[in-house]
């Protein structure tokens, strides 16, 4: 999976409940663009740009962003990318979910 899946609004939407806490940035630095994500609370960070043809994938920090994001996405596709208004959201003291 590449950075570029959270150009796409609703993809974006459903990655974001993998990260509550994170902000995406875009920086871009002549050579290439390079999309950051930051969680504000635990302070992990992934880094994504395209080089030589292939995603480099750069995550440190308590969490791996990166990986939870793929995770997420992977299970809205696994279910066929049904349509952001048919997702129920639970949030309890314990975290959020969601489900199609």
């Amino acid at each position: 999976m590449t950075a570029d899946v959270l150009d796409e609004w609703t993809t974006r939407f459903i990655a974001q409940f993998a990260l509550p806490t994170a902000q995406r940035l875009t920086l871009h630095n002549g050579r290439h663009n390079t999309d950051v994500l930051i969680d504000t609370t635990t302070g992990s960070f992934a880094t994504l740009h395209k080089e030589d043809g292939r995603w480099i994938v750069r995550q440190e920090g308590p969490g791996m962003l990166w990986d939870a994001v793929e995770d997420q996405l992977n299970r809205w596709y696994a279910v066929g990318t049904p349509a952001a208004g048919s997702a129920t959201i639970r949030v309890t003291p314990a975290g959020q979910s969601i489900h199609w």
